[in-house]
């Protein structure tokens, strides 16, 4: 996914606004300038000035001619004006008596005829109201653009999710392709979608796994309670006749007491389990290279004692991984365990690293993978078909659990990780786990 860029909905948010800014301002100013023009051209210009000349010739007729020009060309064109032509297009003679008058055109609003009046105040108006006019539409649509383009979307789907979270459903995803503020919160609200799905998927597996090691566990009780019912019938059938010899008491008791004691491993698998629900996770940054050695040591005395080869590979090429030791120590130890049952001479165990993405929208996380194989028999096609596979998983040492896969699955699980059962090609079972680093 590409980076999300900081400040993008502050961005677009201004841009949206020098737009309308400037799309209002010229509005505004293309309003303002006409009503100016309009108001320039309904009052008359101050620098003109009304000439008015009066002949009058020898026969006592007079001609008076009005002409509108500038001021300050007034007394340059007064004696042109005096020997144009007249009327009839004859030349003034130097007979006519001629007089002339300047008046200057009176340019303020009371000048003006009712109609330019109204004319004029509506200019005035509108130089007012349109701009603000412009403004008040312009914000509006403005704010309603932003709204619909950059938040109406994400805030329907994140509104739709909180609602579906609030009813329990986490079966959905939210994409939102865009790269800025919004982007990164629907983002960040589909991580939590997810790892409330998660959350609530380890607690749902936690529950059936305690649901189903409680199920197998009564289910192998009925044994030993059989087996010590029976013997205690057959003591009191056998004991007031006086038939059983002492012999034969020692051999019961020793058998009842065998029994307790499985009835015992019994309530302590339940009781471990109990304890591992309520473990909490503390991952720490180590150097991986110096684990793996440190491990390495102190496993190969599980193989030792049974004359087992242990080959250990460490494939992982970061040296500082972020992992909890105690449980990774612990989900070894198990399995190995278990392995050294089995194996006939070698027994391996291998790092590697994988990277996987739980969210589309975020990047891959890395885990720790770890694979432990024997050389043994390997698991039945019971065990690997069986979705209680952890709990019946037996062995030929008698009425065995497989308690200690279960404590490996959950481990794993409180880690963000999984554990798989399989067989190699050869025949010899294989257990892998994945693990948050």
């Amino acid at each position: 996914m590409e980076t999300i860029k900081s400040g993008g909905l502050r961005r677009a948010f201004v841009l949206y606004v020098l737009i309308t800014f400037l799309l209002v301002s010229a509005l505004s100013g293309t309003v303002i300038w006409v009503c100016l023009s309009l108001q320039d051209h309904l009052l008359p210009d101050s620098d003109l000035v009304y000439l008015t000349v009066q002949r009058s010739d020898d026969q006592g007729n007079e001609t008076t001619t009005t002409v509108p020009m500038p001021l300050n060309d007034v007394l340059k064109e007064i004696p042109s004006m005096i020997s144009m032509e007249d009327t009839d297009g004859d030349i003034l003679s130097d007979e006519q008596n001629v007089r002339y008058s300047v008046t200057k055109i009176e340019n303020s609003f009371s000048a003006l005829s009712p109609k330019r009046q109204l004319v004029y105040q509506i200019s005035q108006i509108a130089m007012v109201a349109l701009p603000v006019l412009f403004s008040l539409t312009g914000i509006l649509i403005c704010g309603f653009l932003f709204y619909h383009r950059k938040l109406k979307t994400p805030v329907e789907l994140l509104s739709t999710a909180a609602e579906r979270i609030a009813h329990q459903d986490l079966d959905f995803q939210i994409s939102y392709p865009s790269e800025d503020e919004m982007g990164a919160l629907c983002v960040s609200f589909e991580e939590m979608r997810q790892t409330l799905k998660d959350n609530s998927q380890k607690l749902w597996d936690m529950v059936e796994e305690r649901r189903r090691l409680q199920s197998s566990v009564a289910h192998d009780l009925r044994n030993p309670i059989a087996i010590i019912q029976g013997y205690a019938q057959y003591l009191q059938l056998n004991l007031s006749g006086g038939r059983i010899h002492k012999e034969k008491i020692s051999e019961v008791a020793a058998n009842i007491y065998q029994t307790s004691l499985r009835l015992e491993r019994y309530t302590d698998s339940l009781r471990t389990v109990s304890r591992l629900e309520e473990l909490e996770m503390h991952p720490q940054p180590v150097d991986f290279a110096s684990l793996s050695s440190d491990m390495k040591e102190d496993l190969r005395l599980l193989t030792a004692e049974k004359g087992l080869e242990l080959e250990w590979e460490n494939n992982v090429p970061d040296r500082e991984l972020t992992l909890d030791t105690r449980i990774l120590y612990r989900i070894l130890e198990n399995l190995i365990g278990n392995a050294v049952r089995f194996a006939s001479r070698k027994i391996t165990v291998q790092f590697s690293c994988c990277h996987k993405t739980t969210v589309s929208a975020s990047p891959a996380r890395r885990y720790l993978e770890v694979t432990v194989s024997d050389d043994g028999p390997g698991f039945s096609q019971k065990v690997l078909n069986s979705s209680d596979s952890y709990t019946c998983a037996g062995s030929n040492e008698g009425n065995h659990l497989g308690i200690g896969l279960s404590i490996c699955r959950i481990l794993c699980r409180k880690q963000g990780g999984q554990l798989f059962l399989s067989n190699s090609d050869q025949g010899g079972a294989v257990v892998k786990f994945i693990v948050l680093s």
